[in-house]
């Protein structure tokens, strides 16, 4: 079973790999569709931000306050095709990705190992935290993996890991 220590370490190693995975890419490069279908590197990154806050909300957390509003990068949300009005810069994002990151290392940080370990209400129905998170984990490291191959779409070709 994954712990609460564990977890925080995953995250920290998600959030190094995104920051790689983005940097010195633009705006445009960043709205690059993938030849086949599937959704460009700001919405993945965006989805991305979107997933810490469900993190968030199985932690028993809040949405801070302030917090950009992310419901165009939700799950099942139509893919990000080219510039819209309103919609996000990377930059934005990541600031909204930050501060998720932060409040879900805080909440994790305040929890015994037995409230990682209580059953939950899910979209999977009722379930261990842990294993909702470790889901959570995998989901992101999912798309964690997009970002690599849609870096290389932008010409950044550069081995990250």
């Amino acid at each position: 079973m994954i712990n609460a220590s564990e977890y925080q370490k995953m995250l920290e190693s998600n959030r190094e790999l995104i920051k790689e995975q983005i940097k010195e890419l633009s705006d445009s490069e960043m709205l690059i569709q993938p030849p086949n279908g599937g959704n460009c590197m700001l919405w993945t990154l965006g989805h991305l931000t979107n997933n810490l806050l469900s993190i968030l909300g199985f932690l028993g957390g809040e949405k801070p306050k302030g917090l950009a509003d992310l419901s165009r990068f939700k799950r099942g949300s139509e893919p990000v095709l080219g510039p819209e009005p309103g919609l996000m810069t990377h930059t934005e994002i990541m600031a909204a990705y930050e501060v998720l990151h932060q409040a879900v290392l805080e909440k994790i940080a305040l929890m015994t190992e037995a409230e990682f370990d209580v059953e939950i209400p899910t979209f999977q129905g009722l379930v261990r935290r842990g294993w909702m998170l470790f889901f959570m984990e995998f989901h992101h490291a999912y798309h964690i993996g997009q970002l690599e191959l849609l870096r290389n779409l932008a010409g950044h070709t550069e081995k990250i890991i």
